[in-house]
């Protein structure tokens, strides 16, 4: 039997007379026989091997344990065959260095890459408790459209971050996107293998071989099959590729694969939505979105992968509602909600930006509560505070009643002599208060000025002047005895009752 060979890059197999991998131009190695199980064994001095977990064309990947710190890590070991090849080894420490850049919660975290003393390269990374998109999609065909717009807003996220490294992935495809749920039953995302990203920089982008592109076809942007340069744009066609298979279950071109679809993808348009989905009513906002992000142009398409993702979102909560999609996006709600009573506004305080579709959510909540309540004023700001003085006044009046009661019970001494004088401003200010409290009334001291008056004769009055019938009477016959003693007087004449008027009054 022949010996075979394997791509360390797909991980395809061929016969031992092929040199280069026909998808993407890689050269082909030598297939070693079976890697040892390494389950039980511990790499690196720190990690012990708990279990297999899977396997690519670069190696084999292990669930491990820190001995230490007890973190669970993914092992990536490198196959021994690719340790001698320089060009695998060049593109197994550009994962590590790539995406060890990269401090973003939807890319998983590198924490440790070497070599052992028995020749294994090893490549120790965030372990995501879940499974890639790919296998999800094959089990479920599609997703629902609330679930497949936050999953695909969080790796436009991840990209974009990526991006603004001067990052590009060039190999997106639903193997390298991560899925574990939370505990609210929301997905979180979490982007895998920079194994052959570059650095967006024209001088050093070029093809692994002559008339081959390095990637995966069946997400390959057109001028990454064109061997072109690339920039962010290249990821966001790839990116708009897996977005279309995770809504409608189908390629966005037929037989993806094949020739002729590659070259097709060159000058044609991808497959409209009601053509693969016929049972599900598309808004025109959402095809006008793949439209433009699977332009064969890359100066059509939208600027940047985050744009893409919000875009995305937005027109896919345009779609009719099911009891599905309020579910998922109550608890997308739930989430945002949370995170936000946590921290500030914009997420940079904890250096995570929100996903494309939760910040699309967001801004329709905060759209929706706009309309309803005007944006008040903020209060004006206080200048003091009068009560915080109450406590001190408090303690003062309490040491000096202290000092009293301590000098009173002393027959001399300083203290006494205080105490002494503590009592008598005491009573000084209780004359004081009760003087206030009790004070007369005030009395109007302004001197009366007597003005001339002129009498003027008038009627008398019988209400002014009162006389007593039976006093009249005893007064108008004396006795006989009275009548001896005092001599008989006669009455004086009536005084007539005079009015008082002032002169100035008459002289008027």
């Amino acid at each position: 039997m022949d010996a075979r060979k394997l791509c360390p890059l797909c991980g395809d197999e061929y016969d031992s007379t092929v040199a280069f991998c026909a998808k993407d131009g890689t050269s082909l190695v030598s297939a070693a026989p079976a890697q040892a199980d390494l389950v039980g064994t511990i790499v690196g001095g720190r990690y012990r091997v708990v279990s297999r977990i899977g396997e690519g064309g670069m190696g084999q990947v292990y669930l491990a344990e820190h001995i230490r710190m007890k973190r669970r890590s993914a092992i990536k070991i490198m196959r021994p065959a690719l340790v001698g090849d320089s060009e695998a080894l060049q593109r197994f420490t550009r994962e590590a260095e790539n995406a060890s850049k990269i401090n973003h919660p939807n890319v998983a975290s590198i924490f440790d890459f070497g070599e052992t003393d028995e020749g294994l390269v090893y490549l120790a990374m965030e372990f995501v408790e879940g499974e890639a998109l790919s296998a999800t999609l094959k089990r479920e065909i599609a997703l629902h459209p609330a679930v497949a717009a936050d999953v695909i807003a969080q790796a436009a996220d991840a990209l974009q971050a990526a991006h603004d490294l001067g990052i590009l992935h060039r190999d997106f495809k639903p193997d390298n996107l991560m899925l574990s749920k939370r505990a609210d039953s929301t997905f979180i995302v979490k982007l895998v293998d920079f194994g052959i990203a570059r650095t967006i920089d024209r001088s050093t982008q070029q093809v692994t071989r002559t008339g081959f592109a390095v990637g995966t076809p069946e997400f390959m942007s057109p001028e990454q099959l064109s061997g072109d340069v690339l920039d962010g744009r290249s990821d966001q066609y790839s990116l708009a590729l897996v977005a279309f298979v995770a809504l409608t279950g189908h390629d966005a071109f037929a037989n993806s694969s094949s020739k002729e679809s590659m070259i097709a993808r060159l000058t044609s348009r991808p497959r409209r939505l009601d053509e693969v989905r016929e049972d599900l009513e598309w808004p025109n906002s959402l095809q006008d979105v793949f439209d433009r992000a699977l332009a064969p142009d890359p100066v059509d398409r939208f600027e940047s992968v985050a744009q893409f993702g919000v875009d995305l979102a937005d027109a896919i909560y345009e779609m009719t509602p099911t009891e599905t999609a309020e579910i998922y996006r109550h608890a997308l709600g739930q989430r945002l909600s949370s995170v936000a009573s946590r921290t500030p506004l914009g997420d940079p305080a904890i250096g995570r930006t929100p996903a494309a579709g939760e910040a699309v959510q967001k801004t329709k909540q905060e759209a929706a509560v706009g309309k309803k309540t005007k944006k008040r004023p903020p209060p004006p700001a206080r200048t003091g505070q009068r009560g915080s003085v109450v406590p001190y006044l408090f303690m003062v009046a309490l040491g000096i009643y202290g000092v009293y009661w301590y000098g009173s019970k002393q027959s001399s001494g300083t203290a006494r002599e205080a105490a002494d004088k503590i009592g008598s401003a005491y009573d000084q200010a209780r004359a004081k208060v009760d003087s206030l409290v009790n004070k007369p009334e005030a009395v109007d001291s302004t001197p009366v000025v007597v003005e001339p008056e002129v009498v003027v004769p008038k009627k008398t009055e019988r209400r002014r002047q009162k006389v007593n019938p039976a006093a009249a009477a005893a007064a108008a016959t004396p006795s006989a005895d009275s009548a001896q003693k005092a001599p008989v007087v006669a009455p004086p004449p009536a005084k007539a009752e005079t009015t008082v008027v002032k002169t100035d009054t008459l002289s008027r």
